[in-house]
């Protein structure tokens, strides 16, 4: 299976992280935690291009 080109990290882009908390559920974490370990990217990573996205779409 071809490996996706993964999105890059703020870092990369320039901008600074800052700590962000919110409760998932266990079935959510699990299937990121499982998706970036299958995928080789880092979880938090996932996370923020995940939340991006979903901003993004929604004209956030």
């Amino acid at each position: 299976m071809p490996k996706q080109s993964q999105p890059q990290t703020p870092e990369e882009e320039g901008e600074e992280r800052v700590n962000f908390s919110a409760r998932v559920r266990v079935s959510v974490r699990r299937r990121a935690r499982l998706y970036a370990a299958e995928h080789d990217v880092n979880l938090q990573d996932l996370v923020d291009a995940a939340l991006d996205d979903y901003l993004t779409r929604h004209n956030a």
